[in-house]
């Protein structure tokens, strides 16, 4: 009879997996990241990229201002890094847009522009609420431009060297029973 010894095996088998994980970080980092983060920073409007993997994955896009933006458009130059995100990572990714908004942009934002959203999200006025935060904006200096598709709201802002994106998506009511 021979006698199996547990260490060397215990060894072994935990050098095999040191070096499965580390292969699988090397093709990833390599072959998945580095590639993805390339294409972003090609897309038009981008500044910079950052890639966190996890459960979820999370990639954070730093945006420059409008005129850097694809045809100034925060929507189109959303649509192509989605795109590239979700044709390299699946679906289920966290994607995050940064911008240079300042706090006084912000204050505005959230206290004025969000609410008159918000208000015509809900109730399916759109062009009610487009026109409102048009016409606020004209009056406090602000630039704005609103444009949707069938899932988000895409909101610009700008006032001086500040600017403001936000991408909201429409609520979507999942069934259930109401009492």
């Amino acid at each position: 009879m021979s006698r199996v010894r547990l260490v060397p095996i215990v060894l072994i088998a935990i050098l095999a997996l040191a070096m499965l994980f580390g292969g699988w970080q090397a093709y990833q980092h390599f072959n998945l990241l580095n590639p993805l983060k390339k294409n972003l920073q090609s897309v038009q409007g981008v500044q910079t990229v950052n890639i966190a993997t996890g459960s979820p994955d999370e990639v954070t896009i730093h945006l420059g201002p409008f005129n850097k933006l694809e045809n100034g458009d925060l929507q189109q130059t959303y649509h192509a890094i989605a795109n590239e995100v979700s044709t390299r990572l699946g679906s289920g990714v966290k994607l995050n847009l940064s911008d240079d908004h300042g706090a006084q942009l912000t204050q505005v934002y959230e206290g004025d522009y969000y609410p008159i959203l918000a208000q015509g999200k809900d109730k399916g006025n759109y062009t009610d609420m487009i026109s409102q935060v048009s016409s606020l904006a004209k009056k406090q200096g602000i630039q704005a431009r609103i444009t949707m598709d069938e899932q988000y709201i895409y909101v610009q802002l700008a006032k001086g060297s500040h600017y403001l994106y936000d991408v909201i998506p429409y609520s979507t009511h999942q069934g259930g029973a109401a009492s």
